[in-house]
């Protein structure tokens, strides 16, 4: 795993440069290190220790066998993982929070999910937006582009949530927080009307134990 303090633009499907992204962390923080990293008084990694620190905005990439891989943002206990997919789209994001429960610990409590149908699409076919509540409530949303729909559903059950739980990383260490896998209450991309070959996911929404609202 290989780890660049710069920030991805997904708009135009590439990497800002560390002083751009210095230049909007100070605005961001109300810093002022972007001189000190064009004197070379301070390196990127310097920089985004310092906001570590801080519990400051701080805002990563990582690369796997020189492929992007995913795309970190950090500030003040908050952290959004971005999944960059083959075809260098956003289609997969983590949202942590702070745990209200467990000190030092954040909970993945919303996962935008974006399925495209073909690598040439740059516009999603739909989009699921799943919420869980840290006293094991799940709700979802599906947002179809094709047919402007919007469905709502909610779980009529409560869920073990355990494993939505996550130790806040210590700076450079980003492996456990950076994981596609989870031991998600609920199946959330279970195969019901085909396969998604684009990401490896699979095409529709949960449907046991749940209501439409």
């Amino acid at each position: 795993m290989e780890i660049k303090y710069q920030n991805y633009w997904a708009s135009v499907k590439k990497l800002q440069t560390e002083v751009q992204l210095i230049g909007r962390l100070d605005l961001s923080n109300k810093t002022k290190y972007k001189k000190k990293y064009e004197t070379g008084l301070m390196s990127a990694e310097d920089i985004a220790r310092i906001n570590h620190k801080n519990g400051l905005h701080y805002e990563l990439s990582i690369l796997k066998e020189n492929q992007l891989f995913c795309y970190l943002v950090l500030k003040g206990g908050h952290i959004r993982a971005n999944f960059i997919d083959g075809a260098q789209r956003v289609y997969l994001s983590y949202f942590f929070f702070p745990s209200k429960t467990y000190a030092d610990q954040i909970f993945l409590e919303e996962i935008w999910y974006y399925h495209f149908s073909a690598e040439s699409n740059e516009n999603e076919d739909y989009r699921l937006h799943f919420v869980f509540d840290q006293s094991g409530h799940v709700s979802y949303r599906k947002y179809d582009e094709q047919n402007k729909k919007i469905q709502d559903y909610e779980s009529n059950k409560s869920f073990v949530i355990d494993g939505l739980y996550e130790p806040y990383p210590e700076f450079g260490h980003y492996e456990s927080v950076a994981r596609l896998e989870r031991d998600f209450p609920v199946d959330i991309f279970p195969a019901n009307t085909g396969s998604d070959t684009t990401t490896g996911l699979s095409d529709g929404c949960p449907t046991p134990d749940w209501n439409k609202k």
